[in-house]
């Protein structure tokens, strides 16, 4: 029997400070068959020529309509049987993520949607904290969003076009996961460390606050998804895991021998993370 095709979607605009890294995040992946499609949107900071030189991706470069029409463009390109998103300033956070995700879900064939645990750094690289993954809850999730989008795959029998709903600016993560909650799709997390999420000074969901505020408003419309503030604190209580030296066992990081797997559980308890020129 065949082993299912894993396609990873990664929308950029002028992400050339971090697109290296994203790349190579993936290309290190041990599992055999992976497409990673990525749309940018018409970068002028050295993206295109990143991507000219990359090897194994499919790409396009031209102007979209912002992140969920590039994402859109990039699953309607795809053809995997699982599906991943990463954006380009985040990174899988070892080389086995995807065939530790394949083989969960072969184990699991009754889940449609797989998720873990994520770093979250800053825009140094410095760790922030854990932001730790809770067993799924359906009535938890209309409260916070306790899923890290970098650290989620999602089976494409589950997944229409378009991917995800473009009239959303900032919460366009999160009304896909309340979507497909509302519609029977089965969560499950995978109990360990998936994905490195940056939060960088020029990231749009920590500016443009207004419009942020108002994609909130029609998540509680629609799905009756708590108020923006309470969403926000409630997600700091209940994924935000400081770093303290007995951080739990299951968030300890995979695949002991892999490059990425270790440099991450160094710089996890050091609070500093500084990316290695091999893996640039």
């Amino acid at each position: 029997m065949s082993r299912p095709r894993v396609s990873i979607l990664t929308p950029s605009f002028n992400q050339a400070e971090w697109l290296a890294e994203n790349l190579r995040s993936v290309a290190l992946q041990t599992y055999a068959d992976i497409e990673h499609v990525v749309m940018d949107g018409g970068s002028t900071d050295g993206s295109v020529e990143l991507l000219e030189e990359a090897e194994g991706i499919t790409w396009r470069s031209e102007p979209d309509n912002g992140q969920a029409d590039a994402i859109n463009k990039a699953f309607a390109l795809s053809t995997g049987d699982i599906i991943g998103w990463i954006n380009s300033d985040d990174a899988y956070v070892d080389g086995r993520v995807v065939a530790d995700i394949v083989a969960f879900f072969e184990k699991h064939p009754g889940v449609d949607v797989a998720y873990g645990h994520c770093l979250q750094t800053a825009a140094d690289g410095a760790v922030i904290q854990v932001l730790w993954a809770p067993r799924f809850d359906a009535r938890l999730l209309g409260i916070v969003d306790f899923i890290s989008q970098p650290a989620v795959f999602i089976r494409r029998r589950v997944l229409a076009e378009p991917m995800l709903d473009e009239s959303f600016h900032f919460t366009l993560d999160y009304e896909l996961w309340l979507r497909l909650a509302s519609r029977g799709a089965v969560f499950a997390r995978i109990p360990r460390i998936l994905a490195v999420d940056r939060h960088q000074p020029e990231r749009k969901s920590l500016t443009m606050l207004d419009i942020h505020a108002a994609d909130s408003k029609r998540l509680s419309a629609m799905y009756g998804a708590a108020p923006a503030p309470t969403r926000f604190y409630l997600r700091q209580r209940v994924c935000g895991a400081l770093l303290i030296p007995s951080i739990p066992a299951q968030l300890a990081l995979s695949a002991p021998t892999d490059p990425l797997a270790g440099l991450w559980r160094r710089q996890l308890f050091s609070r500093k993370s500084t990316w290695p020129e091999e893996y640039r």
